[in-house]
């Protein structure tokens, strides 16, 4: 088993980028996706700040600075001075339907310093700024390296207390979540799982609840209908899904996705494509 704790994640759920907008703001924008997008800004040049509803203080932009949004929060980009702000914008979105567990997992908000990327920043704004053909697809791949790196920076900084990254960074927790993400489809028991974490059975899923906020089993079957999710919507037949990711039969995986998320496979991929 791979001793990097995100490379299963990102096997199976798909970080997806889209670039919408490049250029100079010089007036408010508003951005209120569906609940299952994020939004990744990455300011150039200029000044300004982000207001919310609800109260939230607003967050200072103040020169070169990347913003990510995990999960839709409803913001204002308000630029400040004649100069607007420079900056480029793209929609995220971290796998479909219940949710990829790093989107999830990751705090509302986070911002790095273009530093903190080294060049990578600067090729993104040389690209989106200049004229050659097929940039957004260039800046569009360019932005998904960079979801890696605020994934990267929450899972060594413990930006977060609860959740899946909590896990990974814990010392026997991660021994158990890589080995259940490397193979969703085996027949994990709690002693399966508490062997690999090195703990008593009762301690491992005590430890696991108060961390990840799940049981083990509720883990593994919210990670199980995930990855089928994912893997339904690429247009791989049911059958091969329920194989793939732990159940004996189309007829099992079927009753265990509508528990989970209240429709049938067919009715959930139809919603999808709509």
């Amino acid at each position: 088993m791979s001793s990097d704790a995100l490379q299963p994640l990102f096997e199976r759920f798909r970080l997806h980028a889209q670039t919408f907008f490049t250029g100079n703001l010089c007036a408010v924008a508003s951005f209120d996706q569906p609940k299952d997008h994020g939004h990744l800004h990455l300011v150039k040049a200029g000044r300004g700040e982000i207001r919310y509803q609800g109260g939230r203080k607003a967050l200072r932009i103040e020169g070169p600075g990347l913003l990510f949004y995990p999960r839709n929060l409803p913001h204002h980009l308000v630029p400040e001075g004649p100069e607007g702000l420079d900056l480029v914008c793209a929609t995220i979105t971290f796998g479909t339907g219940v949710g990829c567990p790093l989107a999830l997992a990751l705090p509302e908000v986070m911002h790095l310093g273009v530093d903190r990327v080294g060049p990578l920043a600067e090729l993104i704004f040389q690209e989106a700024f200049a004229g050659a053909e097929g940039r957004q697809a260039v800046v569009d791949r360019l932005c998904e390296v960079v979801m890696v790196h605020f994934v990267r920076q929450a899972l060594l900084a413990g930006h977060t207390h609860a959740g899946l990254l909590a896990g990974l960074v814990h010392p026997q927790l991660r021994n158990a979540l890589m080995a259940v993400h490397a193979e969703p489809a085996r027949d994990w028991s709690l002693e399966d799982l508490a062997a690999t974490a090195g703990m008593s059975r009762s301690a491992f899923a005590a430890l696991f609840k108060q961390t990840l906020g799940l049981t083990p089993g509720e883990h593994l079957a919210r990670f199980r209908i995930a990855t089928a999710q994912e893997r339904l919507a690429r247009g791989i037949p049911l059958k091969v899904v329920a194989f793939d990711v732990g159940y004996g039969s189309s007829t099992a995986l079927s009753r265990a996705f509508r528990e989970l998320t209240g429709q049938s496979p067919r009715a959930w991929l139809q919603g999808q494509r709509g």
